[in-house]
Order: C-alpha cells, then structure tokens, then sequence
C-alpha cells in the first residue's frame, strides 16, 4: 500500500534523511506550507506520519489540539529551543514524540521510523483483532474505520469518528458537552461540541435537522438512539 507522510518547515538533512530511511517504500511526501494547511491536509487525507517544526511555541498546544482531532497519524514534533516543559505540553496537547532540532539527525530518524513502525505496521494495518460492533442501524469498526449506517457506508473524519464511537458506546444515555470532550477526544471542555455533533447529523441523518440517532437533550446534552425504524418521532 501507499503510506502519505507530511512535513512541515523540517530541517534539510532531518528531511533527506527520512527519504532515505524510506527508500524502497511506496510513500508519497507532501510538504504542508502552514500549521492551518497541515490540518486542512489531514482534513482531506488520511496520513500515517506527520513531522512538524516549531520554531516557537505559541501556538503550538493549539495547533496540535486542531491537527489530533483531524488525524490519528502519529506526530513528530521537532522544537529549535526544547526544554522539558514545551515537550510535556506539546505531547498532552497531542503529539507522540518530541524532539529537538540539535539533536543528531540520524538518532532523531531512528525516533521518527519507529513511530512510524509501531503505527504503520505493527498496530494500524496488520491488526486483524475485530472490535466492530452495531447499535441499532449503526455498525462501526474502529479498527478500520468503517461506519455504515442502515448498510449505508459513511466516511467520517476522526473527530466526528471518535465522536460517534463514543456515542455507540454508550447508547440511551444522556451526555453533557463535558463527558463528550473527555471522552470522546481527551480534552477539558473548550471545544465546540455542538459544531461536531452539527457534522456528524449531516453524515448519518436522514434530515439533519430531525435527528433520529443523536437527540439533543435540551440544557443536559446529547442522548443516542441508534434508531431502528425506518420513520423517526418527534
């Protein structure tokens, strides 16, 4: 298979290091030009390797935040000035592995190429352990990524994948904004839950504006249904 592996601002010999480690593998590079276009990228695309450079850290806990909830690949963060305290942010925030940019390029391929491995090879792709399951019309297999809804296949994005998944996991329940964030994408309540929630409707309702999986549950939160009838109630 191809793997797509983005780079954003990643020094010269880190760059050409990774094409060699690569050598003899079907990749394909794109070079993102900005932290917004790396996660309007993944966005659109899956990735299996993202590498990006922070040469300062002001907004690096909220891109990465923005750039977690667009893919699952995993994400190397390279800092010019790293200290302990960037790095631990960086990695709550959602990176998987923080390095700096002094440190010698062939040990930081070699931290690189195993990220790459574990999730490449080893747990993403030769995983043949099932944990699918169904409520109601909603089958979803977390494994691969496969959602369909009445036979129907629906493609998600990973934040309103995880947003789903969390849902079908727990059916019939009222949810608040709260439990929603942390449970769904890890996170203190700061992200619009009612935009994802908004989304996820336009992929798996039949009238968004009728909802018959997630029901809004006025002033508590969200509740769902996995609805089974082929008419849905007010």
């Amino acid at each position: 298979m191809q793997y797509q592996v983005m780079m954003l601002d990643i020094p010269s010999d880190l760059h050409h290091a990774l094409i060699h480690r690569f050598q003899g593998m079907d990749v394909d590079f794109t070079v993102a030009t900005t932290l917004q276009n790396a996660t309007y990228l993944c966005a659109g695309q899956p990735f299996h390797l993202i590498v990006i450079r922070f040469i300062g850290i002001a907004l690096c806990d909220k891109s990465l935040i923005a750039l977690r909830q667009a893919s699952y690949a995993p994400i190397i963060v390279l800092f010019d000035h790293y200290d302990v305290e960037n790095a631990r942010s960086a990695l709550q925030s959602g990176a998987d592995l923080c390095v700096g940019t002094q440190w010698p390029v062939e040990l930081t391929a070699d931290h690189v190429m195993a990220q790459f491995r574990r999730y490449a090879a080893y747990d993403h792709y030769k995983n043949t352990k099932s944990n699918d399951f169904q409520v109601g019309d909603i089958y979803i297999d977390p494994s691969r990524c496969v959602v369909r809804v009445k036979e129907r296949s629906v493609r998600l994005r990973p934040r309103e994948f995880s947003l789903l998944l969390y849902f079908m996991q727990h059916p019939n329940i009222v949810l608040t904004a709260n439990q929603i964030c942390k449970g769904a994408w890890g996170l203190d309540y700061t992200q619009p839950v009612g935009r994802a929630v908004h989304e996820l409707r336009k992929q798996i309702e039949a009238n968004p504006n009728q909802p018959c999986y997630i029901k809004t549950v006025y002033r508590m939160g969200y509740r769902f249904t996995g609805y089974l009838s082929k008419t849905c109630d007010n």
